[in-house]
C-alpha cells in the first residue's frame, strides 16, 4: 500500500467560518445579527479565506520536502531533447575534389503563415569525396569470384554480371578505395538489352552493403534506377549509410557494395537471361549528415567576475543542449583579450582549489563557479577555482532548442540557411524524431523511487531496463535477458547481459515497417555509453533488437443489418493494428509483452469488445516471414521465443451479411 502524506491541517473555508461563528456567543454575546449581510460576518469570511490560503501553503511543506530530498540524491529535471534527422546535401554537379559541409551548418523548414521556421544544425562535418572504383567482381554463389574490372575498362566488351540464366545469389561486387559512408552515390551504367524477361520497373535485384552492426548484407536506400533492370544506359542513385565499413572480399580490402539477383516475389517476373554491362561510372552527387533541431549561439558574453564564492551567471538562450567538443566557458586571463577554457562538471564534490571547473544547468541556463565551505575544524575549504575579480567571462558556443516542435515530417527540411559552395539543395528523406519537451516535476517524482532502487548502478535486470529508459528518449521499452531468463537455455553466456530495446514509434492505424522498429545507431550508442558507466566490471552488455514476428489476422464477421460493413471492417482492422503493436499494444496498452505467444481466443476477445456486429464467424492467424513477407500456415497459436516480439503485418477483416 502506498504511503499517504498527511494533511497538516484539513480545515476548509466553511469549517473556519463555522468555527468562528460558534465563538461569537462566548466572546461577544451582544452580537446577535449573524446574517451574511452583517459587516462582522463579512470580516469573518475574509479571515477564513486568508487562513485557508495559509493552510494550503502549509500542506505544501511535505511536497517541498520531497523535492528537496530528490535534489539531495542528485535528481534534476531533464532538459528537452532535440529532434534529429539525416539531411541530404545535394551538389549542383559532381566535383573533382572533396566538398566539406562544416559542423554547425544551418538548415530549416519553410516558414508559413501559421508556423515559424524550425532551424536545424549539422552535428559533425560532412565531406563529399570523389569515388574511385578499384575492384569489380562477379560471383554465382559468394564462393568463386571472377575479376571483371579489366573488361569494364574496355567499353567495347560487355560483362555478363550473372549466370547465363540468373539464379538467386548471383552478384556483382563493386569495391571502392575511399570511405563512402554517408555519400549519395550515382552510378552511370551502360548496358545492353540482354536481361530479358523482367518487368523493367520491378526487376528482382537488390543493391546491398555490409552492415557491421548486424554482420550481414543489408539493403541500400535506392533513390532511383533508370536502367530498366540493367537493360539500358541509365543511372542508379544509392544512399550509403553512416558507419559503412571496409571489408575483405576475395582477399581484397575495400569499401564494397553489391548488386544481387534475388528470389522473385509472387507475381514478380524473373530474368530469363543475364544483363550485360559495358561500363560503370561512379560519382558522388551529395551526402547525408545528422542534424539536430537547434540554433547555435557563438561568443556570448556573460559578464565580469566579482571574485566571490558561488558566483552565478545565466545563458541568454535556454534550454541549452548538451555541450559538445569546443562548447565550453572561457575566462579572461592575465593578458586582456586572452581567454582560457574551463571544464564543465556535474558537481564540485571532487574539485580542488585550482581546478578550472563550472556547472551549467541546461534547463535554466544557470552557470555556477566554485564555492567555499567552512569545515568543522574552522578551516575554509575551496571547491573549484573562483575567477579573479574583474575578469571577463564568455561562452565559446552552445546550442539551444529541443522539444516536439522539431519532429517534422520527411521532405520538410528544405531551406539552406548557411551558404555552402556547390550545394544546390537540402532535404530530409525521413521524418525528424526524438524531440521531447522538458521534464515536468510530476515525471521527476515518478522516477525518483526507481533512481533510489537502482542507486545509479546496473546490477539486476530491472536496473538495466530502468536505466536504459533513462539513457535515451528514443527508447520506448526495454527487456533484459540474462543466463537465468526462462526459455533462453544456454544461449546467454555467464556475465553477458543482453538488452532488447524497442524505439519510440507513433501510434499507427496500419503495419509498422520492421526497419522503424529498430533503434537508431545513435540511440544504441547513447544507451551503451550510459550503461557502461553503471554496469559491474565483470559484466558485458550486448544491445540487441528483438526478433520481430509479424502476424496477419484474417477475420470473417457477421454484420448487423443497417450498419456500414466497410466501416465496421475498417474499425476492427484499426483495433487489431493497435492491439498487436510492440509499443502501444497488448491488454494494458503498454506494448505486446516480450516473448508472449499470440492465441486465437485473444483475438476473439479483442474483437468482441468492439460490439458493433452480430458475431464472429472465423478468425485465423498467419505468421509472416519478415524478410520475404510470405505467410506461413494458419495456426490457432503462434509461439515466440523470449527474445522475440509480436507485431502486426497486413490484417484482413471481412464483414458479411
Amino acid at each position: 500500500m502506498a504511503l499517504q502524506a498527511p494533511n497538516l491541517d484539513d480545515r476548509t473555508f466553511q469549517d473556519l467560518v463555522r468555527e468562528a461563528r460558534a465563538m461569537i456567543p462566548r466572546y461577544c454575546p451582544e452580537w446577535t445579527d449573524h446574517n451574511l449581510s452583517d459587516p462582522g460576518i463579512t470580516l469573518i469570511e475574509l479571515f477564513a479565506w486568508m487562513v485557508e490560503v495559509l493552510l494550503y501553503r502549509l500542506n505544501k511543506v511535505p511536497d517541498k520536502n520531497y523535492i528537496k530530498f530528490m535534489e539531495m540524491i542528485g535528481i534534476q529535471l531533464e532538459a528537452p531533447k532535440p529532434a534529429r534527422a539525416d539531411v541530404l546535401f545535394r551538389l549542383s554537379a559532381p566535383q573533382p575534389g572533396p566538398v566539406t559541409i562544416p559542423r554547425g551548418t544551418e538548415v530549416a523548414t519553410v516558414r508559413t503563415e501559421t508556423r515559424e521556421a524550425v532551424t536545424f544544425t549539422t552535428d559533425e562535418d560532412l565531406t563529399i569525396v570523389p569515388p574511385v572504383l578499384t575492384y569489380a567482381l562477379t560471383t554465382p554463389d559468394d564462393s568463386a569470384f571472377e575479376d571483371c574490372m579489366p573488361a569494364l575498362n574496355r567499353p567495347e566488351r560487355h560483362v555478363l554480371i550473372f549466370e547465363e540464366v540468373p539464379q538467386p545469389g548471383n552478384a556483382l561486387y563493386l569495391g571502392y578505395s575511399e570511405d563512402l559512408s554517408a555519400q549519395a552515390l550515382n552510378l552511370t551504367i551502360e548496358s545492353s538489352v540482354e536481361g530479358i524477361g523482367v518487368d523493367p520497373h520491378d526487376p528482382p535485384l537488390a543493391w546491398e552493403f555490409w552492415d557491421n552492426d548486424y554482420q550481414k548484407w543489408s539493403q541500400l536506400r535506392l533513390e532511383k534506377d533508370t536502367t530498366r533492370g540493367l537493360n539500358t544506359k541509365g543511372q542508379v542513385v544509392l544512399h550509403i549509410p553512416h558507419g559503412y565499413p571496409m571489408i575483405e572480399v576475395n582477399g581484397q580490402s575495400a569499401w564494397w557494395i553489391r548488386c544481387r539477383a534475388v528470389e522473385p516475389r509472387e507475381g514478380q517476373r524473373p530474368y530469363s537471361r543475364s544483363p550485360k554491362v559495358a561500363s560503370i561510372n561512379s560519382q558522388c552527387i551529395g551526402g547525408t549528415v545528422v542534424v539536430s533541431e537547434s540554433v547555435r549561439i557563438t561568443g556570448e558574453m556573460l559578464g565580469r567576475s566579482d571574485g566571490s564564492s558561488r558566483q552565478k551567471f545565466s545563458l541568454q538562450n535556454t534550454p541549452a543542449l548538451p555541450r559538445g567538443t569546443g562548447e565550453t566557458l572561457e575566462v579572461e586571463g592575465d593578458t586582456p583579450g586572452e581567454y582560457h577554457q574551463w571544464q564543465e562538471i556535474s558537481d564540485f564534490s571532487y574539485s580542488r582549489l585550482d581546478d578550472l571547473h563550472f556547472t551549467c544547468d541546461s534547463v535554466t541556463g544557470e552557470i555556477q563557479f566554485g564555492l567555499s565551505i567552512k569545515e568543522l575544524s574552522g578551516e575554509v575549504r575551496q571547491y573549484g577555482m573562483i575567477p579573479p575579480a574583474g575578469r571577463q567571462i564568455r561562452f565559446t558556443s552552445y546550442r539551444c532548442g529541443g522539444g516536439v516542435i522539431g519532429n517534422v515530417g520527411p521532405g520538410t527540411i528544405t531551406v539552406l540557411k548557411s551558404s555552402i559552395p556547390y550545394v544546390a539543395s537540402v532535404t530530409n528523406l525521413e521524418a525528424a524524431r526524438g524531440g521531447t519537451e522538458p521534464e515536468t516535476m510530476a515525471h521527476a517524482k515518478m522516477r525518483a523511487p526507481g533512481v533510489i532502487k537502482a542507486c545509479t548502478r546496473a546490477v539486476t535486470a530491472d536496473d538495466f531496463e530502468f536505466l536504459a529508459m533513462e539513457a535515451s528518449p528514443q527508447v520506448a521499452r526495454a527487456r533484459c535477458i540474462s543466463r537465468g531468463t526462462p526459455g533462453m537455455g544456454q544461449d546467454s553466456s555467464t556475465g553477458v547481459v543482453r538488452l532488447m530495446l524497442v524505439p519510440v514509434v507513433p501510434l499507427m492505424d496500419g503495419p509498422i515497417p520492421i526497419q522503424d522498429l529498430e533503434l537508431t545507431r545513435q540511440g544504441q550508442e547513447e544507451v551503451q555509453a550510459y550503461l557502461d558507466e553503471r554496469r559491474l566490471l565483470g559484466t558485458r552488455l550486448e544491445i540487441i533488437t528483438p526478433k520481430y514476428v509479424p502476424i496477419t489476422v484474417e477475420a470473417r464477421i457477421k454484420g448487423k443489418a443497417g450498419t456500414d460493413f466497410e466501416q465496421v471492417a475498417a474499425e476492427i482492422e484499426r483495433m487489431l493494428y493497435r492491439y498487436i503493436n510492440p509499443v502501444h499494444g497488448g491488454a494494458d496498452g503498454k506494448g505486446w509483452p516480450f516473448g508472449h505467444d499470440i492465441y486465437v481466443p485473444e483475438i476473439y476477445a479483442a474483437i468482441y469488445a468492439m460490439g458493433n456486429f452480430r458475431y464472429i464467424d472465423e478468425v485465423r492467424l498467419f505468421p509472416v516471414d519478415p524478410e520475404t513477407g510470405e505467410r506461413g500456415e494458419a495456426a490457432t497459436r503462434v509461439s515466440v521465443a523470449p527474445d522475440s516480439l509480436i507485431c502486426s503485418h497486413k490484417h484482413d477483416v471481412t464483414v458479411i451479411e
